[in-house]
Formats: structure tokens, C-alpha cells, sequence
């Protein structure tokens, strides 16, 4: 991972607020916080972005995929990819070929391809909690924000702590790519964007392996049996969680809305 951070004297050339459009030099970007950018393997520079606030800053990744460049879906005439862009959920990597549209995995079910929504995210950033220092969490996994675990070794290196509840939900975004993906992927019936934000939730709570449980009941079109199994979810180490209990309860209603 790299990111620049140069000052030129340049113009601003677009003027967006947090996760809006900018573009530098003819590339098109986000507004994100350098945090984000740098999670994502971007390059950020000041001055393109309303007021420039210290950690917000215009994001530009050239090179993703196979040929792509990073970009909004609204404004790629290829194959928009997933996961592999900083930013929101519709800023993707826009690879050469294809129709267009918003991708954001494997399969081609009737789904319509979603992207979390903005109230996808504050439902999920709602149910994690916001901790602006790495703590360690149930399974001694260095995390920070709204429950963003580092993985592997050196991971979080470009995390200064404390971070602001911005850059947590920066970091959520990027960590909901791939739980998209496999409702995406996993899904094949029709479903609403409630539906996709509570599938989602599930996924980014419990893993994608346990969302395919669901997924094959909502797949036979069976979707009061699907919200049933979500709410059997309940339990660690052996125990019924009463947060797992109210979480559960908020997806399915979510869901049924």
C-alpha cells in the first residue's frame, strides 16, 4: 500500500463534500479521509475537495483489476468490480468491456446487484459501536472503529489512532465489499434494497458461510422461513446473547420492511 500526499498549486478542478466526486488532472476520484484513501491503495491530494479538512481529501486510484481505473458506476461503460477501490460502495474498479451497471461479485441472479445504502451502513455502525483505539475483541483480534478487525500482520500499520467516527465508517464501508459480494452472489430471487442492507448485516456480523443458509431458503422463495433461520442466530459460546437476540430482531424487521 502507498499514498501520496503532495501539495501542488493547482486549482480545484471539482468540489464535493465527504464521499462525493472530485477529480485531479482529468482523474476522477472521491473525497474520502486519508485513512480510507491509503487503506485502499489510493493517492490523495489537498485542494480538490470543499474546505479540505485535515483527513478528507480527493482519492485517485488510476490502476485496478484488469486495465480499470477507479471510478463512480454511474460513469463507467465497462464492468464495475467491487473490493478493489477506496471510498463508498459505488465508487469501483471500472474494468474494460461488459455493460455496465454495478457488479459486486460472482453470480447472476436476479438480485439487480446491489451496494449498501447509507442507512445500511449507520444500521450496521449502530449494532458495532464506534471505538476510536485498537482494542483487542472476543477472539483477541486487534480491531478499531466499528468493529474493523486487522487480519493480518501489519494491516492497521496506517491507522493513527484516535480515529474519528468518519474514518470508522470510511473503514466499514470498505470491510461491507465483500459481505455485499456474497449476497450478491449468494442470492438469486429478487430482493429490495431492505432487504440487501439486512442480508448484508447478517453477513458482516456472522460471515458469508452462514448467510449461504439463508440465502438457499430465500432461493427456493421461501422468505418467512429465511427471516425464522436468521433469527436462530443467537448464541455464543453456548449461550443466547441478548445483543445477538436484538440484532437479529432489527434485521428481520429491516427486512420486512
Amino acid at each position: 500500500m502507498h499514498s501520496l500526499s503532495v501539495l501542488l498549486p493547482l486549482l480545484p478542478l471539482s468540489l464535493a463534500a465527504l464521499n462525493g466526486p472530485c477529480s485531479i488532472d482529468g482523474t476522477p476520484g472521491v473525497c474520502v479521509t486519508t485513512t480510507n484513501c491509503a487503506a485502499g491503495d489510493g493517492s490523495f491530494r489537498s485542494g480538490f475537495c470543499p474546505n479540505d479538512p485535515d483527513n478528507v481529501r480527493c482519492c485517485i486510484k488510476p490502476e485496478c483489476g484488469s486495465g480499470g481505473n477507479c471510478r463512480s458506476t454511474s460513469s463507467c461503460d465497462g464492468t464495475p468490480k467491487a473490493g478493489l477501490c477506496p471510498g463508498p460502495s459505488d465508487f469501483q474498479c471500472c474494468e474494460p468491456g461488459g455493460g455496465g451497471g454495478t457488479t459486486t461479485g460472482g453470480g447472476s441472479g436476479s438480485t439487480g446487484d446491489h451496494s449498501l445504502s447509507s442507512h445500511g451502513v449507520d444500521f450496521i455502525a449502530g449494532f458495532e459501536g464506534f471505538e476510536p483505539n485498537f482494542y483487542n475483541d472476543a477472539a483477541g483480534v486487534k480491531t478499531i472503529g466499528y468493529g474493523h478487525a486487522c487480519q493480518t500482520a501489519g494491516e492497521c500499520d496506517n491507522i493513527s489512532p484516535p480515529i474519528t467516527e468518519a474514518e470508522g465508517k470510511d473503514l466499514l464501508n470498505s470491510d461491507a465489499n465483500s459481505f455485499e459480494s456474497c449476497v450478491n452472489r449468494d442470492v438469486t430471487v429478487a430482493i429490495n434494497q431492505n432487504q440487501f442492507d439486512a442480508l448484508v448485516s447478517f453477513a458482516y456480523n456472522l460471515g458469508c458461510g452462514n448467510l449461504a443458509n439463508i440465502a438457499d431458503t430465500l432461493n427456493a422463495n421461501d422468505f418467512s422461513g429465511a427471516t425464522a433461520q436468521m433469527k436462530e442466530y443467537t448464541h455464543a459460546g453456548g449461550q443466547v446473547l441478548p445483543g445477538l437476540v436484538r440484532r437479529r430482531q432489527a434485521e428481520v424487521d429491516l427486512f420486512n420492511s
